[in-house]
């Protein structure tokens, strides 16, 4: 084995929001970061001056207290709130013969509400009474800077009894948003259109604190300018190289190697570079973080991963049009149901972003659908089919879509771009020579995930790796991942008592 030739305190791998947070706030408090993007994808890319898509671009965690501590702490929360643009109304929700905005403000989506259900105008105000109550009880459950999920019986304990004092019990699994609604009433399909696509579990399975959260978040969702999230990504950079890290997006880990079933150093890909680490903080999903270890997992460790196999999977199709084929009254954000008595998945239920009109007055429109696992193992033959069931059911939201289409193109089905203006193919560089990238993976609530919520443990099998990625709080999205994310920084804080002491000086300073 060759000697590192550089030894970092933290080694990052993967450069996703949560994993960067993670290593410029142990920059900050004074460890030496590395950070190798290991593949990281930006979250958009380009196409005869049109930016596409790779997710939808609408965030709702700003107001979360995860984020809010960290990008405190690392004194950027101004910047990103600057860049914050508030959609209104937040969104729209189309049914077969019905249209409702849900406006931002309480008495504005009230009163639409009660236009479109009069019939059940006391019970919409009492969800939205408790939602906000039940809110504000959530936000104090993921305020601290404690490891969450809680990994001992003493943080476990006390999640369990500051998680008593919200609508959803110690266990987190109580209550009904929609015990004063009849089975088949619409207002659930309102509100589930919309939850379905903020998390990373299945949408089918959606407990009442995951419902509450994700819809709590999208009314105060918001996009972001100059670059979106990747913009933040790289003002988390410039923090990390500014406290003396090294940021390495082009690199990648190859493996990592052990003593005493302790990470010890990484092979950099390619170079054979090697770098000692003390700690390896990961935004790969557990079972890539563990590969690279080259050591089999536990038995427990085992059953964990194979527990979270994935039910959905997020797939997103990119659309260009002229500004004309956006009808009037279109919302920045749009959840069309085509027919409520079907699952809620695939081209039934998408959700529709499109973004200002360049100056050549061309709009890109990102629609994401939510495929079934058993759909996608089928293989190439469905993914054939799926590109031309959105953009038909794209069709009958966006009245005469077929005559101003430009440009249509998906990340994640490995057909190549089609320029209908040139009437051509084009295999984009920008998107890995055009083979499909992976779908995000919406994976099974196992049985024991703690509060409905939580799935793969913060610390992975071998001592000294981390996780921050999706799998550690599904239930929640990317705010989960701040969350694993600050668990991740704490953790590693807590090891050494000096740098730990300099953490709560700052906090002071930032609480004062």
């Amino acid at each position: 084995m060759s000697a590192p030739r550089s030894f970092y305190e933290v080694v990052v791998v993967g450069a996703s929001l949560a994993s960067l947070t993670a290593g410029a706030l142990l920059a900050r408090r004074g460890f030496r970061v590395a950070v190798i993007g290991h593949q990281t994808r930006p979250t958009t890319y380009e196409y005869d001056g049109m930016l596409f898509r790779r997710d939808l671009g609408a965030v709702g965690f700003l107001d979360a207290p995860a984020f809010r501590r960290a990008m405190s702490e690392l004194a950027l929360l101004p910047a990103v709130r600057r860049r914050a643009h508030t959609p209104d109304p937040a969104w729209q929700v189309v049914l077969p013969r019905q249209r409702i905005d849900a406006w931002a403000d309480p008495e504005r989506r009230l009163a639409e509400l009660d236009r479109e259900f009069p019939e059940v105008h006391r019970p919409v105000e009492d969800f939205y009474a408790n939602l906000l109550r039940a809110n504000a009880s959530l936000d104090r459950l993921f305020g601290p800077d404690v490891p969450w999920p809680p990994g001992g019986f003493f943080d476990r304990r006390a999640a369990r009894r500051a998680a008593s004092e919200t609508p959803f019990g110690p266990d987190g699994l109580r209550g009904d948003v929609f015990a004063e609604f009849a089975a088949d009433h619409p207002f659930r399909t309102v509100v589930d259109a919309q939850a379905r696509f903020g998390g990373a579990l299945d949408p089918d399975r959606l407990t009442a604190l995951a419902r509450t959260r994700l819809h709590a978040s999208a009314m105060r969702a918001v996009f972001l300018s100059d670059g979106g999230i990747d913009g933040v990504r790289r003002l988390l950079e410039e923090r990390i190289q500014q406290h003396g890290g090294d940021v390495r997006l082009r690199d990648e880990v190859d493996r990592v190697n052990l003593r005493r079933n302790r990470a010890e150093s990484v092979v950099l890909a390619g170079t054979d570079e090697v770098l000692g680490c003390g700690f390896l903080v990961s935004a790969l999903d557990a079972s890539a973080t563990h590969r690279l270890t080259g050591r089999q997992a536990s038995r427990a460790y085992a059953i964990r991963q194979l527990a979270s196999r994935p039910r959905y999977y997020r797939y997103i199709l990119n659309v260009a049009v002229n500004a004309e084929a956006i009808p009037v009254g279109m919302a920045q954000r749009v959840f069309s149901v085509a027919d409520r008595a079907r699952p809620l998945a695939e081209e039934n239920l998408l959700a529709v972003e499109w973004a200002a009109p360049d100056a050549q007055g061309r709009v890109v429109i990102t629609v994401c659908a939510l495929l079934p696992r058993s759909a996608v193992e089928e293989g190439e033959s469905y993914l054939r089919r799926v590109r031309a069931r959105v953009l038909r059911t794209l069709g009958g939201l966006m009245p005469f879509l077929d005559r101003h289409v430009l440009a249509v193109d998906s990340p994640h089905d490995g057909y190549p771009l089609e320029d209908r203006v040139r009437s051509t193919t084009v295999q984009l560089d920008a998107r890995w020579s055009g083979a499909a990238e992976p779908m995000e993976a919406l994976d099974d609530r196992t049985a024991d995930a703690f509060m409905g919520v939580c799935g793969m443990p913060v610390e992975g099998d071998v001592e000294g790796v981390l996780l921050v990625g999706r799998q550690v709080v599904p239930g929640l999205g990317v705010e989960g991942e701040m969350l694993a994310s600050l668990a991740a920084s704490a953790i590693i804080t807590r090891t050494d008592r000096s740098k730990e002491r300099m953490r709560r000086e700052l906090w002071s300073k930032v609480e004062a």
